[in-house]
This record gives C-alpha cells, structure tokens and sequence, in this order.
C-alpha cells in the first residue's frame, strides 16, 4: 500500500510518498520539497491570508501530481508553522475549504516523540539525546536505555532566527552575538538532563549541516557521524563568512544559504552544551515517525 505524506513546516513544506508492503516496514519512492517559507507570512502572532495561500498552492500542486500517478489525496501534518500562531482554526478551516484536506497540527512534544521513533529505525547506536532543529521550533528528546524519558519543544528555530535578527543574507558578527545569547537564553529553561556520549540529529538543518561538514572534512558520501570538535570548527568556519564558507553552502544546500548560519548556530549549542563525543545524523524523521505510529499502526 502506497502512502502520501506531507509535512507542513514553517521553511519548507515536503511531501513523501512511502511503499509500506508489510507492517512497520516501509520505502521511500518520492519526495518533493517547496521552500514555502510560512513563518515569512507571520504578524503578531498572526499567519497571514498571502501566507495561507501560499500553503494551499503548494498542497494543490502535491494533489495534481498525486492525480497523475493515480493516487488519492494525501495526509498531511503540520509542525510549528500552524501551532505557533494564533489563528490556527482559521488556517486550517481555511486550508480544507479550498483543498480539501484536513491538516493535523501535532504539539511541540508529539514532533519531538515522533522525530524519536523515526530516528530510531536509522540511528547508530543509543544515543542520549535527540533533537531536531526546525525552520520555527527546537526538540529536544531524553532517551535512557533506549526508551523516550522526556521531550520538549523550544520556540527557536532557523528560519525564525534569521527573521528575527539577521538584516541581510547572511549575519553580521554584532547579529551572531545577539542570536547566541538568544539561543542560550531560551535552552538555560531546559531540564538539567547532564550530557551523553552520543546525540542524533534529525530533520533539515541536521542534514544539511552533515552535508557541508562532509565535503569541508573530505569524509565519504555515506558517512553519517560527527565529533563534536568537528561540529565546532565547521561553525567557526561557516561563521568566518569567508570566500570557503560560502563555496561549501552553495556547494551543498544552496536552498538553505540564508537559514543554514543560524541554524548550525543552535546546532553547535546543543551539541556542545548536551554532548560530549559524537553526532548522528538520521535520514529518518518526524515524518517517518508519523508514517510508522500514525498511519501502518492504524492500519493493521
């Protein structure tokens, strides 16, 4: 049975068409991402109507192409893109009348319980920690002897970072400062968990980070993992906002040149602040996670 997922972010808005053939098991066969940008379409708290019609375009293109492979319409999920405004209603009333489709807004600790199970189906090792850096929102998950003990959702994010307090592509020094502080800020409330030997990281600003890290340190195309030393010095040269950092952003995840500075920022953060030795870095997610206790569980 084919199913067609689509993720609803605050930067991007993603849609993933799984084969699972037998239960808990499934393959990637598609994926298309739109760089919507939904929190750019945020006033006072407010998802502007531009904004919501930025979502439904993108989810009426996602629901022709389905047509043309002969699929039915797919089920999709939003993170802090709809969550964290104050017209969520509104928006996704507004969303089914023009599409069709009802749009499940999970809470902060459900994306973070649902980025852990789908990390686990890739994760190398039992890592103590878990988080999953968002264009609008930061998770961060307790794993003790391999089972989920805590998750919290912060409102950091690198889209909403770069909105926030940067004034150009890329930051000044004076900006970097500003979002550091904010950064510490806002994690100084997270729970005194103490550090672990091994983080996994899951989501795009992860992924995209593994990338850059991997032609910077001339590491082979399949590898997944990062010291924290490594994570350190990559963020001092992305920062340096030399000639180099910009050739290694543009080489690797050109789509991200203006969010990838502040969110490699809260990466460094967590990492240094929660890790002590090594970074993973899983290819599955929050929207894998959703597949698996959402939709194969429900279906069986």
């Amino acid at each position: 049975m084919k199913y067609a997922l689509v993720d609803l972010g605050s930067n991007t808005i993603r849609m993933s068409i799984y084969d699972a053939r037998r239960p808990g098991g499934f393959q990637l066969l598609f994926s298309q991402k739109k760089m919507a940008g939904l929190v750019n379409y945020i006033s006072c708290g407010v998802l502007s109507q531009e904004g919501i019609n930025v979502a439904c375009q993108v989810l009426q293109s996602f629901q022709w192409l389905l047509r043309q492979f002969g699929m039915t319409q797919p089920t999709v999920f939003a993170t802090a893109s709809l969550r964290n405004i104050s017209n969520t209603e509104e928006a996704v009333e507004a969303i089914r009348e023009r599409t069709g489709l009802h749009v499940d807004v999970i809470s902060g600790e459900q994306e973070a319980e649902l980025g852990y199970y789908g990390a686990q189906l890739s994760c190398d090792g039992r890592p103590g920690l878990m988080f999953d850096i968002g264009g609008g929102s930061t998770e961060l998950t307790v794993v003790r002897d391999g089972q989920l003990e805590q998750a919290v959702s912060y409102p950091i994010g690198s889209l909403n970072l770069f909105n926030h307090f940067v004034s150009k592509l890329w930051p000044n020094k004076d900006e970097i400062a500003e979002m550091q502080a904010h950064i510490l800020h806002t994690l100084k409330g997270a729970p005194a968990w103490g550090r672990t030997d091994l983080a996994c990281g899951i989501g795009g600003t992860a992924r995209a980070a593994l990338k850059i890290a991997n032609l910077y340190f001339r590491k082979p195309e399949g590898n997944r993992t990062l010291t924290v030393s490594e994570l350190d010095e990559l963020t001092e040269v992305l920062l340096a906002r030399k000639a180099a950092a910009r050739k290694l952003i543009l080489n690797s995840c050109p789509d991200r040149v203006h969010t990838i500075l502040p969110g490699i920022l809260v990466m460094n953060t967590v990492a240094s602040t929660l890790c002590r030795e090594r970074v993973f870095i899983s290819k599955y997610g929050v929207r894998e996670g959703y597949l698996c206790r959402r939709l194969l569980t429900a279906g069986t």
